[in-house]
């Protein structure tokens, strides 16, 4: 038996970090928002204890999430099933868009459906806040606030979105960025509430994230990108821990004076893409 999925990435609309808690890790307050930029995953089940991973993406096989998902999965359920799986990364890595996360929740759910194990929403979300406090948001999709240090969802009415993403030729990571936050910046930075409720009511929000002053000190290019956007419109910002930067469109007339502005970037190795939101974090295809 055999199921295909997709797997969406994320950006992060605000991303507030509240104080740094007693285990190490943080607290935040984030708006999650899915994207139609998807890892494509084929997933079939084999004799345990087997284990294959055939991907585009150069990493160890069991150094990736889709391994510790499905070991976490047969921890947690009981079930010994073997697993082969197709993996093409088109999200690219350490960018801020969630993509192994995304790919985590998938091989959990794709096994949910092929072992008939029967597991809710709330039982694969557990399973998942093993792994990483990202993941989460993908069983839930669409556009969801995360809390605590991101694994406690809500989700929310999901506006329809069109992007323009900035794809380095590098990536960041997260741990590092975390790591060199200065206990005088902690505290809260917006009034997400508010913001919330103007993004439930259908308004256009300023996107925020507080780890972009961390990101642009490391890489102070990106906050060159972002200032050249800005000359365009103030709905820009890092998503995650970056490195991908996004401008929320109101109008091709917008994009286009954006992209003109940018071009000169191609030539160093960065990518420019236009994209919708995605209802879900994660699709099966029939």
């Amino acid at each position: 038996m055999n199921i295909k999925l997709l797997t969406y990435a994320k950006l992060t609309l605000l991303l507030d970090v509240i104080n740094k808690r007693p285990d190490g890790y943080h607290n935040v307050k984030i708006l999650l928002h899915n994207i139609n930029l998807s890892d494509f995953m084929s997933i079939s089940l084999i004799s345990y204890p087997y284990f294959i991973l055939e991907t585009n993406l150069h990493i160890p096989p069991k150094e990736n999430l889709i391994y510790k998902g499905y070991k976490a999965f047969i921890k947690e359920t009981g079930i010994k099933v073997g697993c082969k799986i197709f993996l093409h990364k088109r999200i690219p890595k350490e960018a801020g868009l969630g993509g192994g996360s995304s790919n985590a929740a998938g091989i959990i759910y794709g096994l949910n459906i092929l072992t008939k194990a029967h597991l809710s929403l709330e039982e694969m979300v557990n399973i998942g806040k093993l792994l990483g406090s990202d993941i989460p948001f993908f069983f839930y999709g669409g556009s969801s606030v995360a809390e605590g240090r991101g694994e406690i969802i809500k989700k929310i009415k999901h506006q329809r979105l069109k992007f323009l993403l900035i794809f380095p030729p590098f990536g960041i990571s997260t741990k590092e960025v975390y790591s060199k936050i200065p206990k005088d910046l902690l505290g809260k930075h917006v009034d997400f509430e508010e913001k919330i409720l103007e993004y439930n009511n259908g308004f256009f929000i300023k996107p925020y994230n507080f780890l972009e002053k961390i990101a642009f000190t490391m890489h102070p290019e990106l906050a060159t990108i972002k200032k050249e956007i800005e000359e365009v419109t103030d709905y820009v910002s890092m998503t995650g821990s970056g490195s991908t930067i996004f401008a929320i469109l109101r109008d091709k007339e917008e994009a286009k004076k954006i992209l003109e502005r940018l071009n000169k970037y191609i030539e160093k190795g960065y990518k420019i893409k236009l994209i919708d939101s995605a209802e879900k974090g994660i699709k099966i295809l029939r």
